[in-house]
């Protein structure tokens, strides 16, 4: 039993959202967790397919990679989704029937599998039939599971899966308050990054940064990065830049990602963000999407990295990335943010939506530089001793491994 144990690959099926491939050459935090941690893990004992869209790209040659062609009807629905209102039902009826459609085919790639992971898209679950034999893990990278319009879709779903892997205790324990019933089933692995890519660069970082962007040589920086979307609170940091401004005005705030992902449609609030910005635009850089290897030299080169969310951000990578780099973070006292910053310790937290207080932090920081290197010396130390992706690689291969061995849920 030991040996069969030993010898026999545990086969693996995961599975992203209907949106961005793997890999995640538009982006994506999913795709790049599922590109960076797949690329982790033992192959000796993980037999692994990856059910993404066509990425047009070779992955690991030791994955099996399998793309879900664009529909016509599903390119016309994404292409509605985009542009209509998040208050549009059309939005929500469009999302739902390619996440139905993309589910449809999916189900055909996965029936062999031991085990099945999908990631932050419970409605994927709904049209798959579970196998006797096969092990179920959600994966929830956002609180999605509390949406009250599908709360009894996902009963129904957390009925059949074995396992809810949570990014944070703040999405644990808000799907817990939703489904005490199933408690026992969900578990926090926190997310992670790469210490050899997000790490500090010194006068490299600088030298990048100029080629990049452009600035004179040691202006000090702000970085936003992330989504332009209004829950991300990017019109919060630009009010607060303003006051930045009147006291140090040679900063720059530099404002890194798109509404979505490479290549996405330009959306209202981006061009509301282009209106607020107007008065002083010499002083706000708006890059664009900025792939992982130009980003590194960004958080290294920047003087702070500010995370402003106005919502509950379960456990944002640009936290990790940034402590990662070695530069102090000020970010939203929102979601699981709190468990991964230690206020004046390795950041600084702020009120969420409050454009004062966070133009008060940021202004400190520059004005104490000292107090802002000892935070960020902290904080990459943090993450180089738990929230590195070896560790949570680690986690995940015992956590699967234990599944493996486990009569599926009836």
């Amino acid at each position: 039993m030991e040996a069969n144990r030993q010898t026999r690959l545990t086969t693996i099926a995961i599975v992203v959202p209907e949106m961005l491939p793997v890999p995640p050459v538009k982006g994506g935090a999913v795709e790049h967790w599922v590109n960076e941690v797949t690329n982790r893990l033992d192959l000796e004992r993980f037999a692994i397919t990856i059910i993404s869209r066509p990425s047009g790209v070779n992955g690991n040659p030791n994955i099996r990679y399998v793309g879900i062609p664009w529909t016509r009807l599903e390119q016309a629905c994404y292409w509605l989704k985009e542009r209509v209102s998040w208050r549009n039902p059309l939005r929500y009826l469009a999302k739902l029937q390619n996440v139905l459609s993309y589910a449809l085919r999916v189900s055909k790639q996965v029936q062999a599998a031991d085990i099945l992971i999908v990631h932050n898209e419970p409605n994927l679950l709904l049209l798959m039939r579970k196998p006797k034999h096969q092990q179920w893990i959600l994966h929830m990278h956002n609180d999605h599971l509390n949406h009250a319009l599908f709360k009894w879709c996902y009963r129904h779903v957390l009925r059949k899966v074995d396992e809810v892997i949570c990014v944070s205790a703040y999405i644990q324990q808000t799907a817990i308050r939703s489904f005490p019933e199933y408690a026992i089933k969900f578990n926090v692995l926190y997310n992670a990054t790469d210490v050899e890519i997000f790490k500090p660069y010194g006068e490299q970082a600088d030298v990048s940064v100029q080629a990049l962007l452009n600035l004179p040589k040691a202006t000090p920086f702000i970085l936003y990065v992330g989504r332009l979307t209004q829950d991300k609170g990017v019109d919060v940091l630009i009010q607060a830049f303003h006051h930045v401004l009147n006291v140090h005005p040679q900063a720059k705030l530099v404002i890194a990602g798109s509404s979505f992902f490479e290549g996405a449609a330009k959306t209202a609030y981006q061009q509301s963000l282009q209106k607020l910005a107007a008065h002083i635009a010499d002083h706000i850089v708006f890059t664009g999407f900025i792939p992982h290897q130009q980003l590194k030299y960004l958080y290294a080169a920047a003087h702070t990295v500010v995370l402003p969310s106005v919502w509950q951000d379960p456990c944002p990578l640009v936290v990790l990335e940034s402590m990662a780099s070695g530069t102090c973070i000020v970010a939203s006292k929102v979601g699981g943010v709190p468990e991964v910053i230690e206020h004046g310790v390795t950041g600084i937290l702020v009120n969420p939506n409050q454009a004062d207080e966070l133009a008060a932090a940021i202004i400190d920081l520059l004005h104490h530089p000292l107090k802002a290197q000892q935070m960020a010396k902290a904080a990459r130390a943090k993450v180089e001793s738990a929230y590195a992706w070896e560790h949570l690689v680690n986690h995940l291969e015992q956590r699967l491994l234990n599944l493996s061995y486990q009569p599926s849920l009836p």
